[in-house]
This record gives C-alpha cells, sequence and structure tokens, in this order.
C-alpha cells in the first residue's frame, strides 16, 4: 500500500471549520447557521450525500441597504461556497443570473486585495439621455493570479503556477428595487491560495504505465459538494478518457477496452457496481479487464479515496449488466479477486511500494549501508554499517537485517574497505539491487557494473560517461540509469551509450518517481538580485509518448515534455526526493533560511517541515523507512517522519541516497 500520509494530512486539515478571506456574510461552518439549531448539511439516501469532506462558509444572503462594496464581498463568499450558488445568484440582477454560468472555472490567487470602490465614468451627454437613469457603482477586485482551472467539467488538472500575474476585475452595480444588485459577475470563482484546499478536494485517478506493469497517480481535483454518487459517476468517467494533466497525458493511458464505454456507475453501501456496455461482437480479453479493475479499484478505494467517510471498499465491474469475476491472479503471489473485488489482490501495482531498505552514502572515498528500517528507527536504532564491497571482494546485500542494528549515535569505525572500487563521491543503487553507478574522485567520472559476484572487475570496464560536472543519479524501474552532468540529463540503458535527454534548462537535481514515468528535477534560472542563486522546481513525463533513445549527434534526441512547474514561494530548491506518490521532499535553500519543504506534485503550496540544522540533501524511500539528510560538515541524520525529531548519526557521511 502507498503511505496514505501525505494526502491525508491535507485532509485533516480540511476538516477544521475555516472562515474565507471575505468574511462580511459568512454565518459559520456547513452545517452550523447563524441561528436556531444546528442542523446536517446533507440528505439520505446514500447516493445522494454530499461528500463528509464538505467545509467551507454557509453564505447570507444579501442584507438590505448593503452598499457596492459589502454586496461584493457576499457575492464572492458565497459563489466560493459551491454549491450554494442559489445564494450568490440573489447578489446578481435578473439578466446577469440567466447568463452566469461560473462551472468549477477558477482563478487561484496568491494575494487577493479587498474589494475597494473606484469613480463612475460621467454618462456623456446626448439628447435622449434618460433624467432617471438608476444609480450605478463600480467595484474593483484584484490580486495576483498564481494558477488557473479551465473549468472544464467537474474534474480539473493539477495546478500548474503561472507566472505572477496582476489581475482585476471591474464588478458593476446597480439599483434593484432600492438594492444594489452585480450585472456582470465573472464566469469563475476567485479564490486565494489558502482558501483552495477547503473548496477542492485533491484525488488520484490511476493509469497504466507504458508496459502495464505499475499504475501512475494523476492529481487533480474535485469540489467539495458533490454527492457521493455524483462523485463516483465523475471519477469513473474520467478514467475513461485518460488523465487530465497535460504533462503526464502522453506517457500514461486508461486500458478501458476498445469499444467500451460506461453504461452505469451505482453505489450500494461501501460497494460500487460499474457497468460497461460492451459490443458481443468485441469482448474484451481478460486481460484488459484485469488492467481496468486495477484502475478502478486503486482510484475508487485507494490512498486518496479512503479518506473519505464514505469510502468505497470494493468494486464490481459488470459487462452489460452481468457481474466479471477474474479467473486468475493479477499478482504473483496474490489471491484471486472475489466479484466485489478489493485493493489487495491488485498491491503489485502500487505506485510507490515501500519496504525496508538500506540506504547508501560515501564516507572517506568510500561506499558504505545502511538498514534504514523505520521498525528500528523508533526504537533509537539505525542498521549497522557495511562496505559496499566487503572483505570478500563481493559486493554487500542491499537487503536490511533489522536485527543487526546499533545505536544512531554509535562511534563503531567499519572495518576498511578493500581497494576493489576506486575512491567515489556518489553511489546509486537500482530499485531492484542488481545495478550499481558510481562517480570517481577526482575525474568525476560514471561508472555502471552489476551488484552481483566479485567487485574487482568493476572498475575495469570505461567510464560511461567522463569529464567531472555529475550532480544527481537516479535509477528508474527499467534499470534505467538518469545523470545531470553540467546541467544536462542524460539517460544511459543497459549496455548502450549514453544519450543526451532533449531539455531546454539548467537541470542540478533530478529524481525519478518509482512509477519509472514521472520526473522531478530542479532548474537552476540565475541569481535575484541580491546575488543569491534562484531555481525552480518541475514535473515532467517520460513514456510511451516521448521519442525513442537515438545516440547523440542525431538530429532527434529523447524529450521529456511538457514539464511544469511546482511548488510556488521555493525561491531556490537544491535537493528533491520522493516521499510518497503524492509529495516530494525539497531542501530550499531561501536566503533567509534553509527549510525542508513537503512539496505536493499537484501544485498546492509547499508546507515546511521541521528541518535538521545544516541539511543540504534528503533521501527517502516510503513509509517503511526513516528520512535520511545530509549535512553540512560531512554529516548525517535521520528521522522517522516529517514532525521530527532528527536524530544525528554517530558516523560522518555524505550525499545518502536509497535504491532508485
Amino acid at each position: 500500500m502507498a503511505n496514505p500520509r501525505g494526502r491525508g494530512r491535507l485532509g485533516m486539515v480540511r476538516q477544521l471549520c475555516v472562515l474565507a478571506v471575505l468574511t462580511a456574510s459568512v454565518a459559520g461552518c456547513v452545517g452550523m447557521p447563524s441561528n436556531g439549531a444546528a442542523v446536517q448539511f446533507s440528505a439520505s439516501p446514500q447516493s445522494s450525500l454530499q461528500d463528509g469532506n464538505l467545509v467551507g462558509s454557509v453564505p447570507l444572503p444579501p442584507q438590505a441597504g448593503q452598499g457596492p462594496v459589502a454586496v461584493v464581498q457576499g457575492f464572492l463568499t458565497a459563489a466560493d461556497s459551491y454549491p450554494l450558488y442559489g445564494v450568490a445568484k440573489q447578489y446578481l440582477t435578473s439578466l446577469a443570473v440567466s447568463s452566469w454560468q461560473p462551472g468549477d472555472a477558477v482563478k487561484v490567487f496568491s494575494k487577493l486585495n479587498r474589494p475597494n470602490t473606484v469613480p463612475v465614468p460621467s454618462p456623456t451627454p446626448t439628447p435622449k439621455a434618460s433624467p432617471t437613469r438608476s444609480p450605478r457603482a463600480m467595484v474593483e477586485v484584484s490580486g495576483t493570479v498564481q494558477a488557473t482551472f479551465n473549468g472544464e467539467g467537474q474534474y480539473v488538472s493539477a495546478l500548474n503556477p503561472e507566472p505572477a500575474s496582476s489581475y482585476d476585475w471591474i464588478f458593476n452595480l446597480v439599483k434593484v428595487g432600492g438594492q444594489w444588485r452585480i450585472s456582470n459577475p465573472p464566469n469563475f470563482r476567485m479564490l486565494s491560495v489558502t482558501d483552495f484546499p477547503y473548496f477542492y478536494k485533491a484525488q488520484d485517478l490511476y493509469f497504466m504505465d507504458p508496459q502495464n506493469q505499475v499504475l501512475v497517480p494523476d492529481s487533480v481535483f474535485e469540489p467539495m459538494g458533490l454527492t457521493v454518487s455524483q462523485s463516483l459517476t465523475q471519477l469513473v468517467d474520467s478514467l475513461t478518457v485518460g488523465p487530465k494533466t497535460p504533462w503526464l497525458s502522453n506517457a500514461v493511458d486508461t486500458e478501458l477496452p476498445a469499444h467500451a464505454s460506461v453504461q452505469e456507475v451505482v453505489p450500494d453501501g461501501s460497494t460500487v457496481m460499474v457497468n460497461l456496455k460492451v459490443p458481443k461482437t468485441a469482448q474484451p480479453s481478460a486481460k484488459q479487464l484485469e488492467y481496468f479493475s486495477a484502475q478502478l479499484v486503486w482510484t475508487l478505494i485507494g490512498p486518496a479515496a479512503s479518506s473519505s467517510p464514505s469510502a468505497i471498499s470494493s468494486v464490481v465491474l459488470e459487462l452489460n449488466g452481468e457481474p466479471w469475476t477474474p479467473t486468475s491472479a493479477p499478482c504473483p503471489d496474490g489471491g484471486v479477486p472475489g466479484e466485489a473485488q478489493t485493493l489487495a489482490p491488485y498491491s503489485c501495482f502500487d505506485p510507490y511500494p515501500s519496504s525496508p531498505a538500506s540506504f547508501y552514502y560515501v564516507d572517506r572515498g568510500q561506499s558504505w549501508s545502511r538498514c534504514g528500517a523505520e521498525s528500528m528507527g523508533l526504537s533509537g536504532s539505525i542498521g549497522m554499517i557495511l562496505p559496499l564491497v566487503g572483505h570478500t571482494g563481493a559486493f554487500s546485500s542491499p537487503s536490511c537485517a533489522p536485527r543487526e542494528a546499533v545505536r544512531e549515535t554509535s562511534t563503531a569505525l567499519p572495518a576498511a574497505q578493500p581497494a576493489s572500487l576506486p575512491a567515489v563521491t556518489m553511489a546509486a543503487v537500482s530499485p531492484d539491487g542488481s545495478e550499481l553507478a558510481i562517480v570517481t574522485a577526482g575525474k568525476g567520472d560514471l561508472y555502471v557494473g552489476k551488484m552481483s559476484g566479485l567487485a574487482a572487475p568493476f572498475a575495469s570496464a570505461p567510464p560511461r560517461l567522463t569529464g567531472g560536472g555529475i550532480t544527481s543519479l537516479s535509477w528508474d524501474r527499467n534499470d534505467d540509469l538518469w545523470v545531470t552532468q553540467n546541467g544536462v540529463i542524460y539517460k544511459l540503458a543497459a549496455g548502450g551509450k549514453p544519450v543526451q535527454v532533449q531539455y531546454n534548462g539548467n537541470v542540478t537535481d533530478l529524481a525519478v518517481a518509482p512509477d519509472g514515468v514521472r520526473l522531478a528535477f530542479i532548474v537552476q534560472t540565475g541569481r535575484d538580485t541580491s546575488g543569491h542563486d534562484t531555481s525552480t522546481l518541475e514535473l515532467a513525463a517520460y513514456g510511451a509518448g516521448s521519442p525513442s533513445s537515438v545516440e547523440p549527434g542525431s538530429p532527434e534526441r529523447p524529450q521529456i515534455r511538457p514539464a511544469t512547474a511546482i511548488g510556488p514561494g521555493l525561491t531556490n530548491p537544491t535537493s528533491v526526493a520522493w516521499y510518497d506518490a503524492d509529495d516530494l521532499l525539497v531542501v530550499n535553500d531561501a536566503p533567509t533560511e534553509t527549510a525542508l519543504m513537503e512539496v505536493p506534485v499537484d501544485g498546492q503550496q509547499p508546507v515546511p517541515e521541521l528541518t535538521p540544522s545544516g541539511i543540504t540533501s534528503i533521501t527517502a524511500d516510503g513509509h517503511a523507512n526513516v528520512l535520511v539528510a545530509g549535512l553540512s560538515g560531512n554529516n548525517l541524520a535521520v528521522s522517522t517522519g516529517l514532525e521530527g525529531p532528527w536524530f544525528p548519526l554517530g558516523q560522518q557521511g555524505q550525499s545518502p541516497a536509497y535504491p532508485g
């Protein structure tokens, strides 16, 4: 199971009652009106219940005698309180009501100013000017736009931060029956960054990778207030059309069988029935239905979905109204799903599996490993130090032995490592533990070899890259190595020559997600006015839609496209690691302080976490292992969670990295 903590933490925040930025017409939290007995904001039966995570402000209708600014404030609060658009319409003229269709389009502001009145232009005098013309007023709402949603359907792409740009909307008001009303409402909602999570809920859609081996999450949002039936229908419909996030659209796809379409989605307690309409002349294969079932159960039951009180625990897939039951186990050594399919039989498709693993680091020119199992960290212990190459000349196993633990503060020196490898400054082991990459001290050359047998022949092969300037190593799940060298990305397939990846930017760090499709990387952008380095954090995908690998010098090179910037507010990220399927850990070296940040891949605001003093790098490997931070002065620290505490290790080291 993927660690649900990233989405879970955001979900817990959403349970809190909050007030909107514009509070002039706020009565309180949903379900708690300003007067009278408390009532539940729901109905029955269950299929019509609103999502239990619905949190927002119950808006008041316009009050007699309100001025133009108060009317605009009330309208903005009501318009943000989806789905209570009926109240918002009371602030509009009758003509505006007939044309106002905001849907789910949103402008997200990093700064949203309070409304203020602006002068009404004097009308041009004409002989036909009416002396009884209705009074007019104009109110301006302005701010800095950080992101926009297009509002096409209930589901929208992950936040794609835009260059900060100022925006203003002039509300025109006229008097109707002696009360101010708005005549030109915008066909979108205006939300501040801090308020956005209270009106939209994070959700993962799952799609298959090009090899149909693992699911890849597409981090999107759905508005609060949908009924359970509406939410489930929208989720399933979204799965049938492919990823919503642009940078994933060419890398993964849906496995809905050809000629099939969704006929009906019906929740029944904790089970949802998904009925596919399939022509009798085009029956899908069992493997096609198995892959689509994996998408369904992970999307409807997976970690992000399970935070809802109305969580679904099983899915029944029907073909033309008849239940379909798998006849074999989708996963090796797994169970055969029943008619009501659950998540467990599809665990092998987990985009971020986590089990106890060893992390690797460099000290005194040699590479070492230590078991980082969280179970040890919870008791103040850490795996004993093992040399990458043992006394027999063989590589040490990347697997963990939690029983071989020592106190984190232990200063016992490890045995000297035989000179089977040259002095190294960086080492990376592939996820399956079969491949090793090292960067040598001095020349900074890159060597790649097998983690089997004796290590002595390893360095006798020619280097795969020369010239130094290597700043990061990251293996994907197919045992291809991604390298950044002098700002350029290279991809090294097994036994092949290095291939330069086409990307227009100076890349200093790169981490491949465990799903092997998504890439997180840091792009250096220059210096700010005070001379401090600046950089951005970006996401991209590499999959079936990317050009095939070619040799250097060819007119075409493999590309990662398109990329999108995330982590709004980060000024100089310097180190990045995947924390779970939905979140990154980033070291941000800002002018004021260096901080460890949790960065959601859906584009929402980074969250500062407890930061060990002197942090320079970070590595993680899911909830089953401790976090490891590289510190200044060639030191290391570990923690069992983002809340800390951090404990310095008794032995020095640098460049820590889990397999991958």
